[in-house]
């Protein structure tokens, strides 16, 4: 259990500092490239201001100077006029203006755009030359691309290697931090253990003297000593409960609730304990069973028999007047036993604590009980292979739901 716990804790810091890294790397990666972005942007604005006037000279020259290569070029252009013919322009890469004009509506173009061409890299920027023509400004960013990218993969592999670092780290520091709480666990889960035997045999006792007393001394007592004895007993049976009780949840805590399971025909095990519970129903309470035939499931007959009375021992004791349901089905690759009440309910904010070792609510102390039977129901569900869970509502009852997945090859 300590080291499921510790396994989850680690796990949950590690996944925590990752996706903090990770957000930390997304915005360094958007600030860096928004500030790079800006600089290029800037810097071909600087280009444009600067040689303006010798491009609005190309633009009316009656003898335009075509297309140069010049391979040493940071920065190269392109000129049009106002029906988007190229006028004049310079660039470094020889037959990129046909692979713009190729791939795009050059007329069309937005004022800023990122291409790629291959491997390499490129930004755009179109200017206005007035009503007259605009110009296509363009430099390489492979370089500056290429380092955003190395920066981001060298933040991406430190990520990693320091969430290792820290998730060994993690899981050693939590392992000490719960040392001195699995040492008072294994104190009190000793305590328990030993205390529930040392009381079982005093207690049986105890409880086959009494009964001995109300079967041999019947004739003798006064009503009000017949009435003491009957409570003594009803008490000794719920310490004997209890203390049973303990001993499961001890043997479960050291792993040695042992399961035997076999093929168990559920439809007629719980119409067997539906048969026996509406032998012994109050009568106020309508008892009703909608169990599915020939339902086959491999689980300990035994505990899951145990796990029924538990939900319907509950059921009726919380139903004063009303209807208790018994149901049983199998459908798409899952069996579902469900146990319906119309009584008292559950508050919501109760709701999730009622599997819990000694959890009562207000409603469940009054009516007596230590808080453990559905703490052991759900380790009887857990046990076979099965999941529990509760929906209730104040004043309109409770339903409990046991499912199961259904076996190929069984119906």
């Amino acid at each position: 259990m300590f080291n499921k716990v510790k396994t989850r804790l680690t796990v949950l810091y590690t996944i925590s500092l990752v996706l903090l890294l990770f957000s930390f790397i997304g915005i360094l990666y958007f600030l860096i490239s928004h500030e790079i972005n800006d600089k290029e942007i800037e810097e071909l604005k600087s280009y444009f201001i600067k040689e303006q006037d010798d491009f609005y000279e190309d633009l009316y020259e009656e003898n335009h100077h075509g297309l140069k290569n010049d391979h040493e070029r940071t920065i190269f252009y392109y000129l049009f006029d106002k029906s988007g013919t190229f006028i004049s322009g310079k660039e470094a890469n020889e037959g990129f203006l046909q692979w713009i004009d190729n791939n795009f509506k050059i007329k069309t173009m937005p004022d800023n755009i990122r291409v790629n061409k291959g491997s390499r890299h490129f930004l755009l920027m179109k200017q206005s030359l007035g009503t007259n023509g605009f110009i296509l400004l363009g430099k390489e960013i492979t370089a500056e691309k290429h380092l955003i990218e190395k920066m981001t993969w060298i933040l991406f592999v430190l990520t990693i290697l320091f969430s290792l670092i820290f998730a060994l780290l993690g899981y050693y520091f939590a392992g000490q931090a719960m040392k001195p709480i699995r040492r008072a666990f294994e104190k009190q889960e000793k305590f328990v253990s030993d205390a529930s035997h040392e009381l079982r045999t005093p207690i049986s006792i105890f409880y086959s003297s009494v009964d001995l007393l109300m079967t041999e001394e019947k004739d003798h007592l006064s009503p009000i000593g017949r009435e003491v004895l009957y409570d003594v007993k009803q008490e000794a049976m719920l310490m004997n409960k209890l203390v049973n009780d303990l001993l499961e949840l001890a043997r479960s805590d050291k792993n040695q609730l042992n399961f035997v399971i076999k093929e168990v025909n559920l439809s007629e095990l719980l119409t067997g304990v539906f048969t026996r519970f509406l032998r012994k129903k109050p009568i106020q309470i309508e008892f009703e069973q909608e169990i599915q035939q020939g339902i086959i499931y491999p689980c300990d007959e035994v505990r899951i028999q145990q796990l029924i009375y538990i939900l319907l021992d509950n059921a009726f004791r919380f139903t004063k007047a009303g209807k208790v349901t018994l149901g049983l089905e199998a459908a798409n690759g899952t069996i579902v036993i469900k146990i319906l009440d119309t009584g008292c309910g559950i508050a919501s904010e109760d709701l999730p604590y009622i599997f819990d070792r000694f959890y009562r609510a207000d409603q469940m102390r009054e009516k007596g009980g230590a808080g453990l039977g559905l703490s052991i129901a759900k380790i009887i569900a857990e046990g076979n292979g099965g999941k529990i869970t509760a929906a209730s509502k104040v004043g309109a009852g409770s339903v409990f739901t046991i499912t199961f997945k259904q076996e190929k090859g069984s119906s």
